[in-house]
């Protein structure tokens, strides 16, 4: 009896490491069974799920109406200049639908579906439009295919493609491209090259795939360049800046990027091939370095409208992020090492939400590489495998909830380490293991908080050129989907020191278009700049 149930045991292991695994208070819904090769997804306002993947030498566009039951999955489109590359990146990329989408069946307005994929010759990265049949919902109007971004000569290696597609509010197409290369030196010289459409992120009209007068150079499609593989783009909602995902070379620095993309920024990926926070001023440094070998593939943030998913660190302040790679562990703070491919959830600091402070799992232990996250008008999570379409609702918590507790205010000088504590929170349940998480949520000038997953995290107090208070909030979850937090407020007292120079200058210039933002601290710039001004015309009439 022990041998068989010995035997049993191991043949069920690896069923059992590959059972999904969501976090505490979440449950993992299957919506689509099986998925051929899926690549990306989009949601229409009425809910189905527009998706391309290929069955080998056909490249297709899928639709899956959720709104019946059962689903019912039709052939949107079979795209005719499809050109499978040889490698992993199986020729079917992003998609998005009109900004202007309507929501009623009958409705022909704007029912546009752009897609990114692999064309002839040799796989060019080629942007089309099509436009959705009204009397047959769910296929392609015939002949209505509509070039937007002609080929971008990649090669048929299927190396670095990149392929994601966004529309911002200006309404503009964002398009990110791989560097198109095996070659380290030779990608990183294609991302370099303004006049490269390779290792970019374009920005287009997406009537025409002309390139808006805002750009940051004119008459060209570039919008931001030194990306290797940025295979992930979403906008924030909150904020109107662009993230992209950019995945590094293992064998230079092996680390992956989650960067806050914005008009004319070099992302640092060049001939000598490093990834992470090089320390170049030329470059931009991301806003959260992934873990090596991390892969990651998709970017979403939660809609301003839902209310399905926690209000306490779940819709605001954090993005969530894909991981195509199905193979080795990732290891969180408190929970430790989660195997297989997964999606995370990156909790933001600061008012302008451009840097990262934790990273937390949804679910983990997928057996096949997530392609795509996406969130329903449902408020749901959506998550594209290359096999397996899921759903992930939140359920409710179990058990008595935490309770938060960031301490009290503080008043400390310029310089002065600071610690906020949070030891003070609790859990009724003795077995439970809390979860910090701490964030700035207020302030002139972003520090840096260290220790920001632990219950008591430091940073240093910012040079500031008058008295000024900063606001911190802490975010504690017990683990079972029960979560609560509670702000503390710490005074940096101004003792004469000039500020060297912050992470964020306060004058910083407001974004343009719908790939950036306006900064959240520019009114208290604007204060500093106009005292600054009336002293100096103070002492000249003296």
């Amino acid at each position: 009896m022990r041998i068989l149930m010995l035997l049993a045991a191991v043949c069920l292991a690896p069923l059992l490491y590959c059972q999904p695994s969501p976090a505490g208070g979440f449950t993992l819904d299957t919506v689509q069974n099986p998925v051929t090769n899926g690549r990306a997804m989009a949601i229409g306002p009425d809910g189905r799920i527009f998706f391309t993947g290929n069955d080998g030498a056909n490249g297709r566009v899928y639709c899956l109406d959720t709104t019946v039951g059962p689903p019912v999955l039709t052939t949107f489109v079979t795209v005719a200049n499809y050109f499978p590359p040889a490698a992993d990146d199986n020729g079917m990329h992003g998609i998005v639908l009109d900004p202007l989408f309507p929501l009623a069946p009958g409705d022909a307005t704007n029912r546009y579906v752009y897609v990114c994929y692999s064309g002839n010759p040799s796989g060019a990265l080629t942007v089309v439009r099509y436009t959705e049949d009204v009397a047959s919902l769910g296929t392609a109007l015939a002949a209505s295919e509509f070039t937007v971004v002609t080929g971008i000569a990649m090669g048929a290696n299927g190396a670095n493609f990149g392929g994601s597609l966004e529309i911002g509010a200006d309404g503009n197409l964002c398009v990110s491209v791989g560097d198109a290369s095996t070659s380290v030196a030779l990608g990183g010289a294609q991302a370099q090259d303004v006049n490269d459409r390779r290792g970019k992120v374009l920005r287009v009209q997406r009537n025409n795939g002309q390139p808006p007068l805002s750009n940051p150079i004119i008459n060209n499609p570039m919008f931001a360049r030194g990306f290797r593989n940025p295979r992930g783009m979403a906008f924030n909602p909150a904020t109107g800046d662009l993230f992209v995902a950019d995945t590094g070379n293992p064998a230079t620095s092996g680390v992956d990027e989650l960067n806050v993309v914005r008009p004319g920024l070099n992302y640092g990926w060049d001939t000598a091939g490093n990834s992470g926070n090089q320390g170049n001023v030329n470059y931009t440094n991301p806003a959260w370095v992934m873990p090596a070998n991390f892969e990651p593939g998709s970017v979403a943030f939660y809609p301003q409208t839902a209310t399905a998913f926690p209000a306490i660190g779940h819709r605001t302040a954090c993005v969530y992020v894909g991981r195509e790679s199905a193979s080795g562990t990732v290891t969180f703070p408190v929970i430790g090492p989660k195997p297989g491919a997964m999606v995370v959830r990156v909790m933001l600091s600061g008012g302008n939400e451009r840097q990262a402070v934790a990273m937390w799992p949804m679910v983990t232990d997928l057996s096949a590489a997530v392609r795509d996250v996406k969130f329903g008008p449902d408020g749901h999570m959506y998550i594209l495998t290359e096999t397996v379409l899921y759903r992930l609702r939140f359920t409710g918590g179990t058990g008595a909830p935490p309770t938060a507790n960031a301490g009290i205010a503080q008043t400390v000088n310029e310089g002065a380490t600071v610690t906020l504590n949070g030891t003070g929170s609790f859990d009724p349940n003795a077995t439970d293991v809390l979860r910090f998480t701490w964030r700035q949520v207020g302030g002139s000038t972003i520090v840096t908080i260290n220790n920001a997953t632990s219950a008591s995290a430091t940073f240093t107090a910012p040079q500031v050129p008058f008295n000024q208070n900063f606001t911190f909030e802490l975010i504690v979850d017990d683990g079972n989907g029960n979560f609560d937090s509670a702000v503390v407020q710490v005074t940096v007292n101004d003792t004469g020191g000039n500020d060297p120079g912050s992470t964020q200058s306060p004058l910083e210039a407001p974004g343009e278009g719908g790939c950036s933002t306006t900064d959240s601290f520019g009114w208290a710039g604007l204060v500093v700049l106009l005292c600054g001004l009336l002293v100096a015309v103070r002492r000249r009439s003296a």
